[in-house]
């Protein structure tokens, strides 16, 4: 008989998860045809048992290995001693693994991985440690479009420093045409940025070929060393791909990547991860420091603080001053080999296809607008709808409505315009699917 577990140890002695060997290079439709599998994985998100969850677009469950690999890392706090030689010896490690399934994750090195707390802190990082000139240029979308951890600290680094804001569109058939015209109008700009996946219409953002444009005077074969002689950064919001879409940042030639811990990676919440490139690392100043972070560079023999200096340590150690969150590291590190195990590229095709039955169920309901990408393959695993008539009062209600009945969606908003939105994860069933759209049927027909 195959063994169908899935095997995600994190550094330590017990094992994290019902999966064992489980080979996560197929590439066939695993988790959408294999009905053994899918039971298994269930019974591994508890929520599953009690709710029909489809609201992995705000906050994600987390698995039962995830919450065992999290009590391990406080069990061997407390036997060994959270300041012992024994346990600074698995921290180390455990920080090194991370970054390894980190790394495994988008395509880049582990010395490039940044720890941080959130996707927000991730992009404050980015925003505030650049050194800016009045008159830089920065491109983004809207604030209509633009989720508003991608949006404000933009605005708030272009007050206080005079910058210049400009938008692109936000989709359309000519949208690369358009951005390049946009983006080659000026030759200050010295910023542009973008969520990968919008999240109030789940349409995908073309990155690959933005990074082309931004880098085009780049290596033809970019490596993260290396992306190009472009003195314009380009950062991404992937708050709404990273562990649901597959992220190449070699293909995307980004400078930047944030992302959290407890959306798609169905990791805990208080951690997130800041990718950087090595070249565009060295150009961001940390915007805090500490003890562990930088030393005194030089002293006078008097105290005199004209004399005295920071030196900053070398990376990672100089963009930690704030970071502590170790237990949620670990509980990271577990999700991030249960993801991996079972492959992006599987998941991917999994939440595609319950996106399009949820889509295909609701599309034809008097009085429902779906808010998605034009073309299909720009098209997420997030559904996003509107009612034609008194949509304020239909939105809400049909949220409240599902809720009582066990089912989780949640309430969003384009502009001034409320939206109701449903983000499946891998871990979701066809049965549950249906199910929830034909309560949404019940119910529309009776508000």
């Amino acid at each position: 008989m195959v063994n169908k577990e899935i095997s995600s140890p994190p550094p330590s002695s017990s094992p994290d998860s019902s999966f064992t060997n489980y080979n996560n290079t197929v590439e066939n439709d695993i988790i959408n045809n294999d009905a053994d599998l899918m039971t298994i994985i269930q019974k591994d998100f508890l929520i599953t048992q009690k709710k029909i969850y489809l609201n992995n677009g705000s906050i994600a469950p987390v698995p039962i290995s995830t919450i065992k690999a999290i009590t391990d890392f406080y069990l061997r706090y407390s036997e060994h001693g959270p300041d012992s030689t024994i346990f600074n010896e698995y921290l180390d490690e455990l920080k090194n693994e991370t970054r390894k399934r980190v790394a495994d994750l988008i395509n880049c090195s582990p010395d490039e991985v940044i720890f941080t707390q959130s996707t927000t802190e991730g992009i404050n990082f980015i925003a505030n440690g650049i050194a800016w000139n009045q008159n830089d240029r920065i491109l983004l979308r809207s604030s209509i479009n633009e989720h508003h951890s991608n949006y404000l600290p933009w605005i708030k680094v272009a007050n206080e420093n005079n910058l210049i804001i400009d938008h692109f569109p936000k989709t359309n058939e000519n949208f690369i045409q358009d951005f390049k015209e946009i983006f080659e109008s000026n030759a200050t700009t010295k910023m542009v940025t973008s969520s990968h996946v919008m999240y109030n219409d789940g349409s995908i953002t073309p990155v690959e070929k933005m990074g082309n444009i931004i880098k085009k005077n780049g290596d033809d074969n970019n490596t993260t060393e290396n992306n190009g002689d472009s003195k314009t950064f380009f950062s991404i919001d992937a708050a709404q791909s990273a562990g649901a879409i597959p992220i190449d940042v070699r293909k995307i030639k980004c400078d930047f990547l944030s992302f959290p811990a407890f959306k798609w990676i169905c990791g805990p919440l208080g951690i997130g991860i800041l990718y950087a490139n090595k070249k565009s690392m060295n150009e961001i100043e940390p915007i805090f420091v500490g003890s562990g972070t930088a030393k005194i560079q030089e002293c006078g023999e008097k105290f005199d603080k004209n004399i005295e200096k920071i030196q900053f340590y070398e990376y990672p150690e100089k963009y930690h001053a704030t970071f502590r969150n170790y237990p949620g590291l670990a509980g990271l590190e577990s999700s991030l080999r249960y993801l991996l195990r079972i492959g992006i590229s599987n998941i991917y095709r999994k939440n595609r296809n319950l996106a399009k039955i949820f889509r295909d169920e609701i599309i034809n309901i008097k009085d429902i607008v779906v808010h998605e990408a034009i073309e299909e393959d720009m098209r997420s695993s997030m559904v996003c709808f509107s009612f034609m008539n008194n949509n304020d009062i239909k939105t809400k209600t049909i949220v409240e409505k599902l809720q009582e009945n066990g089912i989780i969606l949640v309430e969003r908003e384009i502009g001034s315009r409320k939206i109701v939105r449903a983000s499946p994860h891998f871990y979701n069933s066809e049965e549950e699917i249906l199910k929830t759209t034909n309560e949404i049927k019940y119910l529309n027909s009776r508000i």
